[in-house]
């Protein structure tokens, strides 16, 4: 039995997120739970050719790239027409994603249209004693998981948490096959189109994709008392988060949350003040590349995660930080 998997590849600036490889890895386990297939990478926008022979490494076939500039100047209807169409025609078993911004939006429309169902934010995926996808996926806050099973006959459609996925090993020496995949001309239905792409500024831009994150707890307080989080990361061009806490006190919208139930985060630096660490936090961050801890408490959970741990008040510590970067900036 034929059991082609396709996988979305995840891009920033023009580069393969480390999520990418990661789906690569869960196709390869798939593929070795019966049938026979390829694994093809579906890239939406230009493809950088030096990770051509990487992906070719962890396992990949054949690299789909849907480049037209008819799909780019149209909302994001544009590449869900093309890729149900190549769905229809091609017939994939599966469809994996990383859980981000772009399959929140791609995921359910693209599944709609091709009458099939999406599993979203899986932590596990296994095929069934009857060949049917088995998902797991959290629920009621992360206090539960929930067992889902696909029966349908279109492909199946699964978003990954990214806090789950871990890269594949290296070893083949395959070049996959690269396909310039023409996008689906038209208007959207909704009459709709992108006129201008408007930059975020850094305090609000989205979390996945922010070099920088600064993040406030519980332990930082309401109010006036969290403006020293939105003021340090304006000053480093940093976005800003919160935990549970914050976002239940309404001072960050939900988006905003780094945890279990909120986005799985991986910035090259990131500012964790006022908070104790807890399972449902980490599990958001812990792919940090560098991590700095605020705390009171010399005990506190989140100084097992920090490169750099400083036991202090965040109103004390912050504004002499905050004062030290802005005389770097002018040179002071």
């Amino acid at each position: 039995m034929t059991r082609d998997i396709w996988i979305l590849a995840s891009l920033r600036k023009g580069s393969l997120e480390a999520e990418t490889y990661g789906l690569v890895a869960e196709a390869r386990r798939l593929m070795t739970l019966g049938g026979e297939g390829i694994i093809s990478a579906l890239v939406l926008g230009p493809f950088p050719k030096e990770e051509l022979r990487n992906l070719g490494a962890l396992g990949v076939d054949r690299i789909l790239v849907v480049e037209d500039e008819s799909t780019l100047h149209v909302p994001l209807e544009g590449y869900v027409r093309t890729l149900r169409r190549l769905a229809q025609e091609e017939k994939p078993a599966y469809i994996l994603m990383a859980h981000n911004a772009l399959a929140g939006d791609l995921g359910p429309r693209l599944a709609a249209g091709l009458e099939s169902p999406f599993i979203s934010r899986a932590v596990d995926l296994w095929i069934g004693p009857q060949g049917q996808a088995v998902g797991i996926r959290p629920i009621a806050n992360g206090h539960l998981f929930e067992e889902v099973r696909f029966l349908g006959e279109g492909p199946c459609l699964v978003s990954f948490l990214p806090s789950v996925l871990t890269p594949a090993e290296k070893g083949l020496e395959t070049e996959p096959e690269l396909v310039i995949v023409s996008g689906d001309k038209g208007e959207d239905p909704l009459g709709l189109r992108v006129v201008e792409v408007i930059e975020a500024e850094p305090e609000s831009a989205d979390l996945e994709e922010a070099e920088i994150i600064v993040c406030g707890g519980r332990g930082v307080g309401k109010g006036l008392a969290f403006e020293i989080i939105q003021t340090l990361a304006r000053v480093l061009g940093a976005s800003v988060a919160g935990t549970r806490p914050v976002i239940d006190w309404q001072i960050l919208p939900l988006e905003r949350q780094i945890g279990q139930t909120g986005k799985t985060v991986s910035p090259g630096l990131m500012i964790v003040c006022g908070l104790s660490g807890a399972n449902e936090f980490t599990a958001g961050m812990e792919k940090s590349l560098r991590v700095i801890a605020i705390n009171t408490d010399p005990r506190a959970r989140i100084f097992r995660f920090a490169d750099l741990g400083v036991v202090g008040d965040v109103h004390q510590i912050l504004p002499r930080l905050i004062e030290r970067i802005e005389k770097e900036k002018h040179g002071v």
